[in-house]
Parts: structure tokens; C-alpha cells; sequence
């Protein structure tokens, strides 16, 4: 009961300052699998990595999108804020020998070299981030082609009436042409974006598209080194 009631408190006061008290609660309070980001992650898996390359997973959380990209990547590695999060996914470097390290970041300077990764991915996390658009040119900085982002699309039914989403630990959601803007900015001259979306309910199943529908979920964009 005590435990109970401090993880209340603590979702309470982490909801109140979204953002600003990232290990005080955690998904590993109440650890659920959110289906629409493992479907993220499988369209990363098929659409963006190779069996040779190495892939940075930028907010892992559970893990399971880890898992996922073991099935295909050669080198993965997992970076989080909260070393809860961290001390948990140590099991993961135990059994898939793909994951090559977990790291805990500040929040601000990904831990990485510029171009160590092949692909970088970023599944629900940008939404949570006061400063998205350092995030943005982070992930941009340690890869040397593709970083794939998916984040919630804004719909009226999750939004509030002032604007904010009803989701409390999110920060903001945009729709498409607000983040195509802000991806656009981020980008400058040597990338390009590929648009993607995770189309269907809450619950799946899920369906991808390379245009907006009324049922879109996710937004899924893949920005793309250009060549020399």
C-alpha cells in the first residue's frame, strides 16, 4: 500500500512539471507496451535499417523496441534519462548480444561521436522534450544516414480546449505540416524528409501510408542524408 501510494504521489508531481522530472516517474512504474510504437518500430526495422548497421535508440524505454531491431540491425545501442530505465535494461545486454551498450543521457549532449550510428531512432519521446529541436540536431549530428522520429499526431479528441493534449506527460503534439515545418528547420541543406504514417485505432491494427488520413495515429518521418 505504501509503495502504491508513493508512486501516486510521484505521478502526481511528475505530472504537474511534465518534462521537468524525468526519473521521478517513469515507465517503469506501470510498464505497458504501447501498441502503435511497436508498430513504429517494425516500420523502421523494414523500411530503414540493413543487417549490417549499427542503430542508436534514443529514449528506449522497456526495451522492446530494442528487441525488435535485434532481429535485424548488427550493432545496437540505447540511450535514456532515467537510470532506473538504465539499470533495467541491463538484462537486454545479457541476452541479445546485438545490444552493444545502454548509456543514460543528460537530456541535452547525446553521449556519441558525430556519425557513430548508421540509424537513429526516436519512438514517442520527442513529444516529452522541452527542447525538441536540440533533440533534433542530435540525433542529426551521431548519424550518418537516417534518423526516424514518430510522434503522436495531434486529433481533436486527444487535444484539449486550450491546445495542450489530454495526454498530461506530453509537452505538445503537432500535426503534419507543424512538424514538417520544424523538421525543415532543423534539417537545413543535407537532408531530406520522407513522410510516414501509422494509420488505425489506439488498440491496432495498424496500416502504413505515405499520405495523411483521417485515422492517422503517428507520424512517422524519416529524414535521410542526401548523397555526396
Amino acid at each position: 500500500m505504501l509503495a502504491m501510494l508513493g508512486r501516486r504521489i510521484r505521478r502526481r508531481v511528475a505530472g504537474a512539471f511534465p518534462g521537468r522530472l524525468p526519473g521521478l516517474y517513469t515507465t517503469l512504474d506501470d510498464p505497458e507496451q504501447v501498441p502503435v510504437q511497436v508498430a513504429a518500430y517494425r516500420l523502421a526495422v523494414r523500411k530503414y535499417t540493413r543487417a549490417d548497421d549499427s542503430v542508436l535508440d534514443v529514449g528506449f524505454g522497456l526495451g522492446y523496441g530494442l528487441q525488435l531491431m535485434a532481429e535485424s540491425a548488427r550493432r545496437l545501442s540505447g540511450i535514456e534519462v532515467d537510470p532506473r530505465t538504465i539499470s533495467n535494461a541491463q538484462r537486454l545486454l545479457r541476452d541479445l548480444p546485438q545490444i552493444g551498450e545502454i548509456r543514460q543521457y543528460d537530456g541535452r549532449v547525446i553521449p556519441y561521436n558525430d556519425n557513430s550510428f548508421d540509424v537513429v531512432t526516436c519512438v514517442d519521446v520527442i513529444e516529452h522534450v522541452p527542447d525538441y529541436t536540440n533533440l533534433i540536431a542530435e540525433m542529426l549530428r551521431v548519424s550518418s544516414r537516417t534518423v526516424f522520429i514518430s510522434t503522436p499526431n495531434r486529433r481533436p479528441e486527444y487535444t484539449r480546449p486550450n491546445g495542450r493534449p489530454k495526454n498530461q506527460w506530453h509537452l505538445r503534439e503537432w500535426c503534419r505540416d507543424e512538424f514538417a515545418t520544424i523538421l525543415t528547420e532543423c534539417a537545413a541543406n543535407q537532408w531530406i524528409h520522407e513522410w510516414n504514417f501509422i494509420d488505425g485505432p489506439w488498440e491496432g491494427p495498424f496500416t502504413y501510408s505515405a499520405e495523411l488520413r483521417p485515422d492517422t495515429l503517428a507520424l512517422a518521418p524519416a529524414l535521410l542524408r542526401k548523397s555526396e
